[in-house]
């Protein structure tokens, strides 16, 4: 036991009485070490309890996260794998003028392979061009140069098992040896009717010092107006 002096009136009293035998004042007790120690951890242990289970949160989260990210990759990887397509479209707009220039484009499947300098492998496009009411169909050789006279020249077209047609073809106004056009307003409607019931394209075309060369398309899906 010890002695100590009363908080409001200064008389001896012992640490364990309640309050002063002299003035009854209640006497505040002081925590020992021990008791502060308790508190301490019992504080640490709450802390640490509310930390993991943040942590704990946060880590379930994350997972949810990302579990979801990889089931839209996924699922967009089937989209992509469901729905392909053959044709590329695009836009072209004349600000100025308010017009409107629309375009459908198909690779071949197949490259043919020419000599230097145009050899690595040399690819047909087959384009169909609208601006108003005029429409253009127009071959392009991503490497290589076509072989066509001053007038006009010839190459085959081939739907599906039909027959083989010739169809006219002439050079650009620049006069570029890569690209040429479908001759005829009546020869490009019916080229475009029949891309659009048919699915497999051969296309024969001459080309300079290398004669004469085929390539095969996929026509199917077309959508064009």
């Amino acid at each position: 036991m010890t002695i100590k002096p009363c908080n409001e009136c200064g008389t001896p009293i012992s640490d364990k009485a309640e309050s002063c035998p002299s003035c009854g004042v209640k006497q505040k007790k002081k925590t020992g070490i021990l008791a502060w120690i308790g508190l301490f951890l019992v504080v640490m242990f709450f802390i640490n309890m509310c930390i993991s289970s943040n942590e704990k949160n946060q880590t379930t989260n994350q997972s949810q996260s990302n579990s979801d990210i990889k089931q839209l990759s996924d699922s967009a990887s089937i989209t992509i794998e469901k729905t392909p397509s053959n044709w590329e479209y695009s836009e072209k707009n004349d600000e100025m003028r308010n017009e409107k220039t629309v375009f459908a484009v198909t690779t071949s499947q197949n490259k043919v392979d020419f000599d230097f300098p145009y050899n690595g492998g040399s690819e047909l496009y087959l384009t169909l061009r609208k601006h108003k009411n005029d429409v253009d169909v127009i071959l392009m050789i991503s490497k290589g140069q076509f072989l066509c006279g001053l007038r006009s020249c010839e190459a085959s077209f081939k739907f599906d098992n039909n027959n083989i047609e010739s169809i006219t073809l002439v050079e650009p106004d620049t006069h570029s040896a890569d690209t040429l056009f479908v001759a005829y307003d009546k020869t490009e409607a019916k080229i475009i009717n029949n891309v659009k019931n048919s699915q497999k394209l051969v296309i024969e075309l001459p080309f300079y010092q290398e004669g004469k060369k085929q390539f095969t398309f996929d026509v199917s899906n077309l959508k064009w107006n």
